[in-house]
């Protein structure tokens, strides 16, 4: 048996060397004839679509908006008054050829539109014009504001004003809740004139359970200046009892914030602005999101260790044949026996696997049943509860809402289905590479057909983008994609615009539009799970084919390869032997380090203390205008 020459150690430190190491894996796995695996790694590793979003909550009068503004320095970007309630989620983003300073998109169901920025907030505020005009057919749940922002553009970060009329709700810590492979960082926003509140303090805990990038900026110190140390560190106290986590808690004051932000470039600007605490926000929001980029490398360094493990494998295999051939023998006998079992019996490995699959597309509907049935109560109830009236003072926000509330369900269901897959599937195959690329045909099936509202009927198809989709199903959330910057097409962004009529037309008719919306969007998603597994089944069936044929030619070189081996001289053998636990301890090593550098990626920095100088200290209010 002849082994393959195998690549050095690289020699780079990190995070550098990952590419390295990559690099060295991916020529280990291809002359083990991995080369899928090495592939789907390498596609990993490139993956560029990520998302780098700062969401930022908080209840009414907190300075959310304030905050956003303070942070791409720009006093007015996202609507602040005190008067001004935004009712819609601004994204600000770095501005461009395609998305110029000066204009704002208005994303409404299925479209966008452009605007000149200085009449957004007659779209996203509760007071706006538009927003209280019962003429209006439709009002966007979303908007993007494109900003000249460096900090935007040099990290490549969209941040995110989320509506304060309805005070902080779990939704907006959903949006946070992000796929795989995107980075994204909460910032929970309080007031300096008093420790954190129980409804704060309970969203906090609800959202730091499932986020890992949070943060709690503490804003308005520039009008607490003698409190708000006090304030912050008990903040700090109550949020370590009560979370069990350290969660980075940074003072901030926005109105000197854009004082400093006007002063001309040099070391009083800078001290200025390092005094506001924003310069420090700005640095934990960066290392947390960079945090979160390094995903894509983490999933390829994975998938290589997983290919690598077998490749050992191998190698143990291929030593023991030389030091115990009559033991190898046997088990290679063994394994063609099990190989010629399942061959035999194909046809009714088939209908299991028929069966199996429709288990997982029942098992898929059931949690879609159970969350549509627990949106049914959820508002149902808040519709009876609250009134039209409540409801049409802040259409968007109860539209924004639903519609995430409906796109999350849908998306369970697809992820339950896809992880039952994921376990028929797996242990059928050695490479994850076979896995991936049966999961995308998966994805690209699925499309929905015509949506049916009440007596309004669209005759649009495929509502649902696959990519939309695919977001939710690599990950933990569907929410993820609701942070795309275009237009956004789905289901659920045509009902939700239904839901503006049916609002106006009275309680019945809204009643009667959500439990017609929420049978809609059952049935599309079982339609998209049937198109699923009509997709998957036959291409697991070819797939498992060709795998017992390969494996089973593959166990017959093995053991052609045993029985050669066993009529090598002692000199021969003894030198085929040297190289092989050579190429194992390669490959032990690159084991071994892929698990090292895993460790350091996923590692969660160490909150920041605050160290800002305090505002008194530092240069005056008055210097700074």
């Amino acid at each position: 048996m002849t082994a393959p020459a195998l690549p050095t150690a690289p020699t780079e430190t990190a995070p550098g060397r990952v590419d390295s190491v990559l690099d060295s894996a991916g020529k280990i796995l291809r002359a083990y004839k991995f080369g899928d695996t090495a592939d789907l790694a390498e596609r990993q590793a490139g993956t560029s679509n990520q998302q780098r979003a700062v969401v930022v909550v908080g209840e009414v009068k907190r300075g959310k908006s304030a905050l956003v503004n303070a942070l791409v320095s720009r006093r007015e970007a996202s609507p602040v008054d005190v008067d001004v309630t935004t009712s819609a989620t601004v994204h600000v983003v770095a501005a461009s050829e395609r998305h110029p300073d000066g204009t704002a998109d208005l994303i409404f169901p299925g479209t966008a539109t452009r605007i000149p920025a200085t009449e957004l907030p007659e779209w996203v505020t509760a007071t706006g014009r538009y927003v209280r005009d019962p003429g209006v057919e439709s009002l966007p749940t979303r908007a993007v504001l494109p900003v000249e922002s460096r900090w935007l553009a040099e990290h490549d970060i969209v941040v995110m004003d989320t509506p304060g009329t309805g005070g902080l709700d779990q939704s907006h810590a959903q949006l946070a809740t992000m796929s795989a492979q995107q980075a994204c960082v909460l910032v929970v926003v309080c007031d300096s004139s008093t420790p954190i509140t129980a409804p704060e303090m309970a969203f906090l805990r609800a959202a730091s359970a499932s986020v890992d990038s949070v943060i709690v900026a503490v804003t308005k110190t520039d009008k607490n200046l003698r409190r708000y140390r006090p304030i912050v560190a008990e903040n700090k106290r109550l949020i370590r009892e009560h979370t069990g986590r350290d969660i980075p808690v940074i003072a901030v004051s926005c109105v000197r914030a854009h004082a400093a932000d006007e002063l001309p470039a040099g070391p009083r600007r800078d001290q200025g602005l390092a005094s506001t605490g924003i310069v420090e926000l700005r640095a934990v929001i960066e290392a947390k999101l960079d945090l979160g980029a390094r995903l894509p490398a983490v999933n390829a360094l994975r998938t290589s260790w997983e290919g690598l493990r077998l490749v050992a494998d191998k190698l143990r295999t291929d030593i023991a044949a030389l030091t115990d051939s009559p033991a190898v023998v046997a088990d290679l006998t063994q394994e063609q026996n099990r190989l010629t079992e399942l061959k035999n019996h194909s046809g009714q490995w088939e209908l299991h696997l028929g069966r199996d699959l429709t288990l997982a597309r029942q098992s898929a509907v059931s949690v879609l049943d159970e969350q549509l049935d627990e949106l049914k109560t959820k508002w149902t109830t808040r519709i009876n509860k609250n009134g039209l009236e409540v409801l049409r003072k802040n259409p968007q926000v109860f539209t924004a809402e639903i519609e995430t509330d409906l796109i999350a369900a849908m998306g369970a269901a697809v992820q339950k289905f896809l992880d039952e897959l994921h376990a028929i599937i797996g242990p059928l195959f050695d490479s994850p590479a076979v896995w991936d690329e049966i999961q995308q045909q998966i994805m690209a099936s699925l499309q929905t057909d015509t949506l049916q509202t009440g007596n309004v009927a669209s005759k649009r198809q495929g509502l649902i983008d696959p990519t939309v989709l695919s977001m939710g199903m690599m990950g933990t959330s569907m929410l993820g994609a609701l942070l795309g910057i275009g237009a956004i097409a789905g289901v659920v962004w045509i009902g939700v615009n239904l839901g503006y009529r049916a609002m106006r037309a009275g309680k019945q008719n809204l009643l009667t539009w959500l439990r017609e919306t929420l049978g809609t969007a059952r049935g599309s998603t079982a339609r998209m799970l049937e198109a699923a597994l009509t997709t998957a089944r036959p291409e697991i069936v070819i797939r498992y084919r060709e795998h017992l044929r390969t494996s089973m030619e593959q166990v017959q070189k093995q053991m052609i390869d045993v029985k050669e081996a066993a009529r090598l001289d002692a000199a021969t053998r003894e030198q085929s032997l040297k190289k092989l636990t050579g190429n194992q301890r390669v490959v032990d090593a690159r084991i071994s380090e892929i698990h090292t550098l895993i460790t350091e990626l996923t590692a969660i920095p160490p909150s920041r203390e605050t160290s800002s100088p305090h505002p008194e200290h530092s240069v005056p209010a008055a210097h700074l205008t």
